[in-house]
């Protein structure tokens, strides 16, 4: 039975090991350097330093390894967003295309009017408003 427990801990281990290389690469060094610092003691203050700045890298590796997934995880949210934006403004770009304006009250295609033309909805809207109030009176 102690047997088996030590061979699967072997092999759990040798499958860390093949999963995990870099994670291995810095912990091999890190206890290189703690080696030379608090064993041997050579050159303290460099082996801190250099031991530091692994642990900083060891960081910015694991950041960016979760980063990989983070990023694809973006783009296709980004990609369904965009989708679903393009989906919904066929109508509109349909519309621009023909050579009409998008009425975004009514939700429909109209023709594109002149200035003049809009001028002159206006006066009739108000001077209608003006005839109305007045017979009223």
């Amino acid at each position: 039975m102690a047997q088996e427990e030590k061979e699967s801990f072997f092999i759990r281990f040798l499958s860390f090991c093949v999963k995990a290389p870099v994670t291995i690469f810095f912990l091999c060094l890190l206890g290189y350097f703690a080696f030379q610092t608090y064993i041997l003691g050579n050159s303290p203050f460099v082996n801190k330093v250099i031991m530091l700045c692994l642990l900083l890298l060891w960081g910015i590796w694991f950041l960016a390894r979760h980063m990989i997934k983070v990023l694809i995880v973006l783009c296709v949210v980004g990609a369904i967003a965009y989708g679903y934006y393009t989906h919904t403004q066929q109508k509109i770009e349909a519309c621009e295309q023909s050579g009409g304006e998008w009425n975004k009250q009514t939700q429909t295609c109209e023709e594109k009017k002149s200035f003049f033309d809009e001028l002159k909805e206006m006066f009739q809207k108000y001077f209608s408003s003006d005839e109305k109030s007045a017979e009223k009176k």
